[in-house]
């Protein structure tokens, strides 16, 4: 079984604010004053360029690098690489001072898929890379239940490019046709999956309702309901 990791084992929380108050503070530095909401706001227009760029360029990971190099040219400033370097460290690990929560029934569910399946994490890491995800499931003892971690910054990609399902297969030796991903996004999760030949149970908390070329195997709404349905799909 192969599971997405954002609001499917952890919920999601927004960092902007934290990453916009470094950069103007980074900014201070430099002598370089902008006001609050003009840096919020290229923070959030930088995620949507790098949404774009990926899918123009199948899915390719981009670098916090180049999402900082995004909003410096929104705001019309440069940074000098001495001053770039420990903001980049700041953005991918700022998720440590409040760390993200297991969605309810995670350990339930793990504990009980343990002893009969081998597992493994399929994620997009975004801005958050996956040495800094691992050490927050470790804090919250999770990680041990997986064999393989498989994130995109690590992979290059983002899902649903075929390398990020074929990386967890190949370090879980096992076939697709025999593996189950689980995961809240119909396009990069279901698409991903099925695209490789895998089961897929869609994590769709609010029903929400797609058409489309692929079709999950069972959606459930509520995560222990995952055990029902594997029950039904093995």
């Amino acid at each position: 079984v192969t599971f997405d990791l954002w609001n499917t084992l952890i919920s999601e929380r927004n960092y902007d604010d934290l990453r916009a108050a470094y950069l103007a503070k980074a900014l201070s530095e430099q002598n370089i004053i902008k006001e609050y909401r003009e840096i919020i706001k290229a923070v959030i227009k930088a995620h949507d360029r790098a949404h774009r760029v990926g899918k123009e360029e199948d899915h390719r990971f981009v670098t916090v690098n180049e999402r900082l190099g995004y909003i410096l040219e929104d705001l019309e400033v440069s940074l000098p690489e001495s001053a770039k370097e420990p903001l980049i460290k700041e953005f991918k690990e700022v998720i440590l001072e409040n760390p993200p929560l297991l969605v309810e029934g995670v350990q339930e569910v793990l504990q009980f898929l343990d002893p009969q399946y081998r597992m493994a994490i399929v994620c997009d890491s975004g801005i958050t890379p996956g040495r800094i995800l691992r050490k927050i499931l470790d804090k919250v003892h999770v990680l041990g239940f997986f064999g393989a971690t498989v994130f995109s910054d690590e992979v290059g990609y983002n899902k649903p490019h075929r390398l990020m399902f074929e990386t967890a297969l190949r370090r879980l030796h096992v076939n697709a046709s025999k593996t189950v991903h689980v995961g809240d996004s119909y396009e990069t999760d279901i698409v991903g999956a099925k695209s490789m030949g895998m089961k897929a149970v869609w994590f769709n908390r609010g029903g929400t309702v797609k058409t489309g070329k692929f079709r999950p195997d069972f959606e459930i709404s509520f995560l222990a309901r995952l055990i029902e349905v594997l029950r039904e799909l093995c």
